[in-house]
């Protein structure tokens, strides 16, 4: 039997699950971190390998001349049209601008032993400590999504001891300004994500909520059974909902991630691996929208046509990979021996963290970053 938290939980979780004795042996988060550490270098920058543009060669078509035309002899003189000569013409050299580098943010966010900061990427040093006490006494709070104008945090919100009561089972979402501090409750539900114009929050919900067969006079099970996406400016919001109600948080029917894409459908992962594409304006059960692929990685975030994700090994292990959600087919990108935590910015710039060596695949850009002294970076986004 699998106990659940929130996906987002992190070291601070199973330690303080552990302390106060309930609930059963396992904790289930997508956030297992490791003991804390301690590093003051400075963060290194896998540099990306770009190719210089390439201009063609300009084309130039030669001048082109008639011979001359004459007449045959008749009786009268003969008569002789003078040659006819075209100007050259010359085609002016065609060359493509070349697209613009994508710059990585000079700041990231993160969840730290010391509250929600922000940190300075080249030095490493905290710019801002935006909320002092951001987890701790039974909160704990992560899954940091920043908006386009990096004005604010969304976050998933999960509780000590919170298998007693299914609302506490299912976790809660909130918004903190980065600019004052201020802190709003948005609703129930865990795993937030950001429409590209940051327009859309979608996230996951639980409406099932069924007694734990481990203590079903005192625990719930609340396995996630549908994707939410809300109107941030107005607060409408639309449901897609599992075709059969999860009955324990691995079922195949169980819903995992959700997130949306430029054009406006929704990916929504189930248990099974199985991810389906929801078109924009559809409704509907999500099974009965097509499986675009099947992984068992646990997504960051979906950029254009790729998702960010990362498979973990039963051992604790991390490979980082880039799935293309048109075909499937996934490309590793980084390694790791332990948890690697992973930012991914609007761009897909790629910022991460790991209690070991990192391993980077050549030609992609990933900025490494080292842990902040006597703390450690449970979340990260920038």
């Amino acid at each position: 039997m699998r106990r659940h938290l929130s996906i987002f939980a992190a070291v601070a979780v199973s330690v303080a699950l552990a302390a106060c004795g309930g609930g059963s042996d396992e904790v289930t988060s997508s956030t297992t971190a490791p003991t804390t550490v301690e590093t003051t270098s400075a963060p290194t920058t896998v540099a990306p390998t770009t190719a210089a543009p390439t201009t063609p060669a300009p084309t130039s078509a030669p001048p082109t001349t008639a011979p001359p035309t004459t007449a045959p002899p008749a009786t009268a003189p003969p008569t002789t049209a003078p040659p006819t000569t075209a100007s050259p013409s010359t085609a002016p050299p065609t060359t493509a601008p070349p697209s613009p580098p994508v710059e990585n943010p000079a700041t990231f966010f993160a969840t730290t032993d010391l509250g929600l900061v922000e940190v300075d990427v080249a030095t490493g040093d905290v710019v801002t400590t935006i909320d002092d006490f951001f987890s701790g006494d039974g909160l704990f709070r992560g899954y940091l999504r920043l908006t386009p104008d990096r004005s604010t945090l969304y976050f998933a919100e999960g509780y000590e001891d919170s298998w007693y009561a299914c609302e506490s089972s299912v976790g809660s979402i909130g918004s903190i300004e980065v600019a004052s501090g201020a802190i709003e409750q948005i609703g129930i539900g865990t795993a937030p994500e950001l429409s590209p114009d940051g327009a859309s929050l979608i996230h996951i919900d639980s409406e099932t909520c069924l007694p734990d067969p481990e203590q079903p006079d005192l625990w719930v099970l609340t396995p996630y059974d549908r994707a939410v996406v809300r109107d941030l400016a107005t607060g409408e919001e639309v449901e897609f909902v599992t075709a059969t109600p999860p009955d324990a948080y691995d079922a195949a029917t169980s819903v995992r991630w959700a997130d949306m894409h430029d054009d406006g459908s929704v990916f929504v992962q189930l248990g099974s691996g199985d991810v389906h594409r929801i078109p924009a304006g559809e409704t509907g059960a999500i099974q009965d929208f097509p499986v675009v692929f099947t992984t068992d990685a646990s997504p960051w975030e979906l950029v254009g046509d790729r998702l960010v994700a990362t498979i973990f090994g039963a051992e604790g292990s991390s490979d980082l990979m880039s799935i293309d959600v048109t075909t499937g087919d996934a490309t590793l990108l980084a390694s790791a021996e332990v948890y690697m935590a992973v930012g991914v910015g609007d761009a897909g710039q790629l910022i991460a963290v790991a209690d070991s060596e990192i391993t980077v695949q050549p030609d992609v850009d990933l900025t490494i970053i080292d842990f902040p002294p006597d703390g450690y970076y449970y979340d990260l986004d920038w």
